[in-house]
């Protein structure tokens, strides 16, 4: 019995039922492993790498006079990608640079103004202020003066009156004086009276007409003093009314000292326009500045270099895309799992990443963040449930994944890859 098992054919029928067996153990053992597996990790196969992508334009327009910047190579912020010609903008600052020492010279004479145009007004309107004052005085005085001729006029008049009134008394007199003597005369010849009456009659009577000479002489004078009084005082009132005009005249060259006190507000005004010319000068001039600056086209943020369309002679605008930069220290993984797959995913966990250029490699990563919503909702044309031909479908929601530190040092992993990425969940 023993030999017949230690036969040839006796072996390989032992063979088979052997393999079989063990075939189905291994097999056993791997479904209870990937049941195992499936129950403490998550995979998916719709994953890629993505990286910060910086799109390089130019700021300003002009022709590219330089390329620095190669296809597939590396770059630190700062380097130069490329250069414009920087004639024009030279130019463009030099005439920005002398509009601005122009407004700044015109803001100093605006500064200088102010104090002058300040002194100037307030010495005519103390020059206006105290000629008015004189003229004020000097009406007063004229009016004084007036008042004084005035009474004095009166004076005359009054006296001119009383001389008259003497002429009056003096003419009765005399005719007084003149009856006596006759009658004194007739007396003495008819020798009833001595002579010596006729001649104190007759001295009377000439005391009487000397009497009114100087009575009508007193009369003349006085006629003549109210006419030089009346003479006097419209003298005088000639010189109120010139003393009036004066203060007039002074009054209408204070107010108009004054209103040139506005010229001070239009002089600062001035000045206020003049700073802010200055400032949009010195804003024109910055501007100028930077467009020479932009003329140099430097690396935002270090990368490498792809997608370069600019060459030299190349005539450039503002915003068109020259070149990109992708920052390779920075990628990350954008893995979309199926919405069921998600329900212990949680932010930290561990994940093993295989990427289908490097087979048999795997890389270290973690869980970032979750998307809040599926792809379909962010799409350019979300679903509409609400049709009534609803088809329930699986979504699939975005996993970001975050390599662990120096996992792509030597820059291995670049965006678009496809990985497989594992997540453990337990």
């Amino acid at each position: 019995m023993l030999d017949r098992w230690t036969q040839p054919e006796g072996r390989k029928r032992l063979a088979l039922p052997i393999a079989a067996g063990v075939l189905v153990l291994a097999g056993l053992i791997y479904g209870a492993y990937l049941w195992q597996f499936s129950r403490t990790h998550v995979s998916t196969d719709d994953a890629y790498i993505a990286a910060h992508m910086s799109p390089i334009s130019a700021r300003v327009s002009g022709t590219v006079l330089e390329v620095s910047a190669d296809d597939n190579r590396d770059v630190k912020a700062g380097d130069v990608l490329l250069r414009l010609d920087p004639k024009d903008y030279e130019v463009a600052l030099a005439l920005a640079r002398a509009a601005a020492d122009a407004a700044k010279a015109d803001l100093d004479n605006s500064l200088v103004n102010v104090p002058l145009t300040d002194e100037t007004t307030q010495s005519l309107v103390q020059q206006a202020e105290a000629t008015l004052a004189a003229a004020r005085d000097a009406s007063q005085v004229a009016l004084h003066n007036l008042e004084e001729r005035q009474g004095q006029f009166k004076v005359n008049q009054a006296a001119e009156a009383a001389a008259r009134a003497a002429i009056q008394m003096a003419e009765a007199d005399l005719d007084r004086a003149r009856l006596d003597r006759e009658r004194t005369k007739q007396l003495v010849e008819e020798r009833m009276i001595a002579q010596q009456d006729f001649d104190h009659a007759d001295a009377a009577f000439r005391s009487a007409q000397a009497a009114l000479d100087a009575a009508r002489q007193r009369e003349n004078q006085a006629r003549e003093a109210v006419a030089q009084a009346e003479a006097t005082v419209r003298s005088q009132i000639a010189t109120v009314a010139q003393t009036r005009r004066q203060v007039e005249e002074s009054a209408a060259a204070l107010a108009n000292a004054r209103s040139q006190r506005q010229q001070v507000k239009v002089r600062e005004t001035q000045v206020q326009a003049a700073r802010g010319r200055v400032a949009q000068a010195l804003a024109n001039l910055e501007q100028a500045t930077l467009n020479l600056e932009y003329t140099t086209v430097r690396a935002p943020v270090g990368g490498r270099v792809s997608k370069k369309t600019v060459e030299v002679g190349q005539v450039v605008q503002p915003g068109q895309p020259l070149l990109s930069l992708v920052d390779l220290d920075n990628v990350w993984v954008v893995a979309n799992f199926k919405e069921t797959a998600l329900t212990h995913v949680r932010s930290g966990q561990r994940v093993a990443v295989e990427v289908d250029t490097y087979p048999g490699a795997t890389f270290k990563a973690r869980v970032d963040s979750i998307q809040a919503g599926s792809g379909a909702v962010f799409s350019l044309l979300p679903p509409e449930n609400a049709t009534g031909n609803f088809v329930k479908v699986v979504q699939r929601v975005p996993v970001k994944l975050a390599f662990d530190p120096g996992e792509n040092s030597r820059h291995l992993l670049v965006p678009g890859m496809s990985v497989v990425p594992t997540i453990e969940i337990r």
